[in-house]
């Protein structure tokens, strides 16, 4: 059985929740940012300097090799929207996410 996913419902929704979670701070939202930002560059850590505006990520370079990188950003929010991709792969993570946050998305 296969499964099909509604594309523009799923990345409207992310985008939602993104907006949502930009605008309340929890615990939980956070992780939901850090989550969806480890995923994007396949991070093994992530930490957000809202003061500097920065993303500090922990790449593996190769096996046991590992490199940190930071990311600067304008916005946020806009940051964490170019973070989602359009391939089976990203949208079955992001259903999961949306189901994960109790977002339906049609």
């Amino acid at each position: 059985m296969k499964t099909t996913y509604n594309d523009n419902a799923i990345l409207q929704e992310m985008n939602n929740l993104i907006h949502f979670s930009c605008t309340q701070s929890t615990p939980k939202l956070e992780k939901f940012q850090q989550a969806l930002i480890k995923k994007h560059f396949g991070a093994l850590e992530v930490n957000n300097d809202k003061v500097k505006n920065e993303i500090h990520l922990k790449l593996m370079v190769k096996e046991g090799q590992y490199t940190n990188v930071v990311v600067q950003y304008t916005s946020y929010e806009e940051f964490l929207k170019s973070c989602l991709e359009d391939d089976l792969g990203n949208l079955s993570f992001y259903q999961n996410m949306l189901t994960f946050y109790n977002v339906n998305a049609a």
